[in-house]
């Protein structure tokens, strides 16, 4: 969660301080990445706007390189891959808590740093970090893991806030109280299998001493879409989910949904599902607000897209996740306009369990067996993404 951007208001944006903009501008900005080399040595490249504070280090399971920053702005796109020869499996970045972000390269065999440094390139305005890396046996990797001192490295450890030790996730079971959401033939209602399943889930994740849980509703209560947004951004969220199980008219139509939000939605029926959700507080006869048109300041920009990856990191590893046991509808992530998902700092999922208007799905989701598994499968999901956010150890 980027905390320097909860100020951000969905609904009405308010001007921002000179204090703010300067204490941001202040922050180094990473805004391109690449790796090149092949299975046996490569090399990382981060360009920055100016000059940032960094450290080097290994971790194991999963074995990886790890590039700790004083506090940095991310504005690359997307997530920079590794070539298909390469000893890199996946490249993340984020926050990992006031004071600290962090880059990693997750590795597909051992390897060892090289060296490391930072360049000025006064004709291009940009500094580069320059991280060499090599092939490397188990036994020399495990050494330098054990003992990461052995790595010489900038000390920043001054500049270093506590980290957060635990993460927010905010479960939003769909509809509630007068809002009864879809219903199924044997007379199943959206709104009971959303708080069941959301109610499993929190019981399961409190287990997990990492996370905080906090509920939309817990209870049969009607609860509009402008206030699940605010529950996610009062609770300064790390990750919103929001569960449902609609219903189509293509009655064929089965299996769990993974959405994302877009402006646009990849398809005619996750448009027509999102128009449908949006609609939601006019049984309560309220008025949606409308949001106002996206502000082009950089940071509030740069958070967005931000937000975005990690939304679509925690779809991929949720679709991942449920491969394993669960029905999924062709193509299960995609994206639509979803009111609930736009909160600018919060990365937020909209899971639809499955259709109630498709009678397998509707018996699914009435199985004790079905509901357990489905509820493990989120679980590991959530657990992952928050393995990859990189939460202190």
């Amino acid at each position: 969660m980027v905390s320097w951007l909860v100020f951000v208001c969905l609904l009405l944006i308010l001007p921002v301080s000179v204090a703010i903009a300067d204490d941001q501008s202040a922050k180094p900005i990473a805004f391109a990445a690449r790796i090149v080399g092949d299975e046996n040595r490569g090399r990382l490249l981060i360009d920055f706007d100016k000059s940032v504070d960094y450290e080097v280090f290994l971790l194991d399971e999963p074995q990886r390189i790890v590039m700790d920053l004083s506090e940095t702005l991310f504005s690359l796109e997307g997530e920079v891959k590794g070539l298909p020869r390469s000893l890199i499996k996946a490249f993340r970045y984020g926050s990992i808590g006031e004071g600290r972000s962090r880059v990693v390269l997750e590795l597909l065999s051992p390897a060892t740093v090289e060296s490391h440094r930072i360049r000025e390139i006064a004709s291009e305005n940009r500094h580069r970090l320059f991280v060499d890396f090599k092939a490397a046996s188990t036994t020399d990797f495990a050494k330098l893991t054990r003992d990461p001192a052995e790595i010489k490295q900038p000390d920043i450890v001054k500049k270093r806030a506590k980290p957060r030790q635990k993460f927010n996730i905010v479960l939003d079971p769909g509809h509630g109280g007068i809002d009864g959401g879809a219903a199924g033939e044997r007379n199943t209602i959206e709104k009971n299998v959303t708080l069941a399943f959301a109610l499993q889930l929190r019981n399961e994740l409190i287990k997990n001493e990492r996370f905080n849980v906090i509920m939309t509703r817990d209870d049969d209560t009607f609860l509009g879409l402008t206030k699940r947004l605010q529950v996610a951004r009062d609770s300064k969220a790390d990750l919103f989910l929001s569960i449902h199980a609609d219903s189509l008219a293509q009655k064929s139509i089965r299996g769990a949904t993974v959405y994302t939000l877009s402006d646009k939605g990849s398809d005619r029926i996750s448009r027509m599902l999102a128009r449908r959700q949006n609609r939601t507080d006019l049984i309560a006869g309220l008025k949606l607000p409308e949001v106002k048109p996206q502000v082009s300041d950089i940071f509030i920009d740069m958070t967005r897209r931000e937000t975005e990856v990690f939304s679509n990191q925690f779809a991929g590893l949720l679709v991942q996740r449920m491969r394993d046991g669960i029905k999924l509808i062709r193509n299960p992530h995609r994206s639509a306009d979803f009111f609930v998902l736009k909160a600018p700092e919060v990365p937020s999922v909209l899971l639809e369990l499955g259709y109630l208007s498709n009678l397998e799905d509707e018996a699914l989701m009435g199985s004790k067996e079905w509901q357990t598994l489905a509820v493990q499968r989120t679980h590991e999901a959530i657990a992952d993404f928050f393995d990859i956010r990189l939460a202190q150890k």
